[in-house]
């Protein structure tokens, strides 16, 4: 567009020119003149005014085009002012400016100077597993001539895709010793070192994590490290935000490690009690059956899983480690390759605690009975002196209760408060909302009864309410968002103790809660339909609703 009004302007003004030179005159018309007190400018690359340029006609009216849109023109009087905007590239920049009076012309030559260079690379340290990776570096810069150099021996296992924007880097697998290398951005006289770590391959097959659930993080990374591990990753904890369903995570560390089967390690920490959780390995290329084969059992035999074993019918690995009391299981993912965890042993009881005299099955049995509807349950409170202090409408169904809390009468305490869960979703023969009882909420006034609480924070089941739990028929099935699951396929239930807080029950006290849950399919197809994760979802978001802390 510039351009287009630059030629135009001049057209336009040659033409008046020509046709004020057509025009009968008594006198002779005088030829224009035009001079400039300078042709050719040059402008900082901060932008800004260039040197004033005295314009001289014998034109009554002159005009001056730049033929660029970061350039501008000022006219006062007989002075020509240049004005340019900031040039931040990393090159000069160059530009004319058309001055025309009458039928005759001048150009002045601009140059502005390029900026300083600019060249950012992100990141600046790379590490990779033996296995070998491709990594994607970032690089900012205002010059187009950046270039990225790699030494001859580095060339051999790194090589190099330059883009526009970013270079890919495609690192070899590695199975010799630990290497490392120094490459280099550069544009001018300006360059960024890039240091690419690679984990060798050890003498070992296998490798055994950092086994203390109280580790502290400076020792752990000193553990790795003097194994030949570099780190690959470190995330924070962090809080979450639970109001919108975004959990909170524990701080986590992955290293590359030396191993041949195990190329990298994951250490997940706890987000309440900052204790190591779970430590995580993916092996190259194995299945679980593969790593028996290898030798792992027998590898986690000689380092104290004792009792550690494959099991031919689930096609898993299992152990307890006899000093640490981390356990080790290792199954297939869905690609058939092994994941192995080794799970941290839960926190020393501080002291004994006092349980149950006998199993608190409570109202569990209405689970499935379809007479329990929330009028009959409401019949059975009512008798039973309970007192309904707060209830919820199904939105989808009108007319229907979803959730129905009743604070039973004191003389039953411990026992506190019950939250019962209705099924609007299954119709009975009518089309009408079955209504019956789908989960039981039950909230004891003395958390001691099941749980205790590890430094004023997350609380843990009691050894006395899990031999409880062992000793009427329940097993423990899985561990998932922090609740732990129990089964008893005798009564076809399933409960999960834990200790916890709401704020409408006793102002946010600890209290102990059991939610239960009928389950008719056993132990096998409960894990296998992803039934527990569903479950623990659904338990997570009714206690965010219930206020629990």
């Amino acid at each position: 567009m510039k351009h287009f009004n630059y030629l135009t302007a001049f057209a336009v003004t040659l033409l008046l020119g020509l046709f004020a030179s057509c025009t009968p005159k008594d006198t002779e018309v005088e030829e224009a003149t035009l001079s400039l007190s300078a042709t050719a400018v040059t402008i900082a690359n901060a932008g800004g005014e260039a040197q004033a340029i005295t314009v001289t006609t014998n034109q009554a009216k002159w005009n001056a085009i730049s033929n660029v849109e970061w350039l501008k023109t000022k006219i006062a009087g007989n002075t020509l002012t240049i004005v340019a905007t900031p040039n931040q590239s990393g090159a000069d920049r160059a530009a004319e400016v058309l001055v025309v009076a009458g039928a005759t012309n001048e150009k002045i030559s601009v140059v502005q100077s390029a900026a300083d260079i600019v060249l950012e690379v992100s990141p600046e340290n790379i590490v990779v597993t033996n296995a070998g990776e491709t990594k994607l570096i970032s690089v900012k810069s205002n010059s187009a001539t950046w270039t990225l150099d790699i030494d001859e021996a580095a060339s051999a296992w790194i090589k190099k895709t330059v883009f526009k924007d970013f270079i890919q880097l495609d690192i070899a697998p590695n199975d010799g010793a630990a290497r490392e290398t120094k490459i280099y951005a550069k544009s001018g006289k300006t360059q960024k070192e890039i240091v690419v770590q690679q984990a060798g391959m050890g003498n070992n097959k296998f490798v055994l994590p950092y086994l203390v659930a109280d580790a502290k993080q400076y020792d752990l990374i000193s553990y790795e490290t003097k194994k030949g591990s570099f780190l690959l990753g470190y995330s924070p904890k962090t809080d979450g935000v639970p109001m919108f369903g975004i959990p909170a995570k524990g701080a986590n560390y992955t290293f590359a490690t030396s191993s041949e089967i195990f190329p990298s390690v994951f250490y997940l920490f706890d987000t309440d009690t900052d204790r190591v959780k779970v430590v995580e390995y993916v092996a190259k290329k194995l299945d679980t059956k593969g790593l028996e084969t290898e030798g792992f059992v027998n590898f986690l035999k000689e380092n104290g899983f004792e009792n550690a074993k494959y099991d031919d019918k689930s096609k898993r690995i299992n152990g307890t480690h006899k000093d640490s009391g981390f356990t080790v299981v290792v199954g297939d993912s869905k690609e058939k390759v092994a994941i192995v965890h080794f799970n941290a042993p839960k926190p020393k009881q501080d002291k004994e605690y006092p349980t149950f005299d006998k199993f608190p099955y409570d109202n569990s049995s209405m689970l499935g009975d379809l007479q329990y509807t929330a009028k009959k349950v409401e019949e059975v409170e009512t008798a039973a002196k309970s007192k309904k202090i707060k209830f919820a409408r199904d939105d989808k169904n009108p007319g229907y209760d979803k959730i129905n809390i009743y604070e039973v009468d004191a003389s039953k305490r411990p026992l506190h408060t019950r939250y019962y869960f209705f099924d609007n979703e299954k119709k009975g023969a009518d089309g009408k909302p079955l209504n019956n009882v789908e989960e039981l909420l039950v909230v004891w006034d003395k958390v001691n009864l099941g749980a205790w609480e590890y430094n004023g924070g997350k609380f843990f089941l009691t050894k006395e309410f899990i031999e409880l739990l062992e000793k009427e028929g329940f097993v423990f099935l899985k561990e998932a968002n922090g609740l732990d699951f129990y089964y008893n396929a005798t009564k076809k239930l399933m409960v999960v103790p834990r200790g916890t807080r709401f704020k409408d029950v006793l102002d946010g006290a600890p209290v102990f809660a059991i939610n239960y849950f009928a389950f008719d399919g056993g132990s096998s197809a409960v894990t296998s339909q992803g039934w527990i994760e569903q479950i623990a979802d659904r338990i997570i978001k009714q206690d965010r609703a219930l206020g629990a802390k």
